[in-house]
């Protein structure tokens, strides 16, 4: 027996970890809102923006005068004279810029530009995008919640889509809501042409409801437009 060692023959005890599935509900709820938060600023940073001219704030002011807003926060995108559409705000509340191509600073009248102006500032002031992503994560946590067990699969099904249509039609309110206040400022049919200029310039046609929408937080254009006409 020299030369041979006999270990002491040990029991072996599986390593058993037990993880609360209400933390894998809590960390993909923060890790999307944080992806949606973080995602759009990270795609700001990459683009090709600048201050504007002399020329182009003269005429930014006559413009945001309407609505309210401060030049200050606007930057130009260089669009190498394509004619690109961009109108948008974008960045975390009290830090935002309006960004505007040069396109649309040169090339699309006032009237249009003032109207696009007020809804994107009307948009921003009512949270609507830091609502779309709320409500996108409490959609995705409620279905975590069901593949980690914590709902019943066929209960959860059903409270998913309460929640989703629930949420969703809260958001469409909220849009809409957004669009009155802008048309407070520029008029309803101004609104509304403004908004079919710029699908026009895009080569798109306006949407308009369908059963579709019921399950889209963001209402269709046509929709849009068919209910700052009406309002007028």
């Amino acid at each position: 027996m020299s030369g041979l060692s006999v270990a002491p023959l040990l029991p072996v005890v599986p390593l058993q970890l037990s993880v609360d599935p209400s933390w894998f509900v809590a960390i993909a709820v923060v890790v999307f809102l944080i992806g949606a938060i973080v995602a759009p600023l990270l795609a700001l940073s990459f683009r090709d923006y600048r201050e504007p001219t002399a020329a182009e704030r003269d005429r930014l002011d006559e413009l945001t005068v309407v609505v309210d807003y401060d030049t200050d926060r606007v930057r130009i995108i260089e669009t190498d004279g394509t004619q690109s559409v961009d109108v948008s705000i974008r960045g975390l509340p009290g830090r935002r810029l309006l960004l505007l191509s040069d396109y649309v600073v040169d090339g699309v009248d006032e009237g249009t530009v003032a109207a696009l102006i007020a809804a994107e500032h009307a948009r921003s002031r009512h949270f609507y995008i830091e609502y779309r992503a709320v409500a996108a994560a409490s959609i995705i946590g409620i279905a975590t919640a069901m593949f980690g067990g914590l709902i019943d699969f066929s209960d959860g099904l059903f409270v998913l889509a309460v929640a989703a249509l629930g949420l969703f039609w809260i958001g469409r309110r909220l849009q809409f809501r957004a669009d009155r206040v802008a048309a407070d400022r520029v008029g309803e049919n101004e609104l509304a042409d403004a908004f079919e200029t710029v699908a026009a310039l895009r080569g798109v046609e306006p949407e308009t409801a369908t059963w579709r929408t019921w399950f889209e937080v963001q209402p269709p254009l046509g929709q849009r437009i068919d209910r700052l006409r009406s309002r007028s």
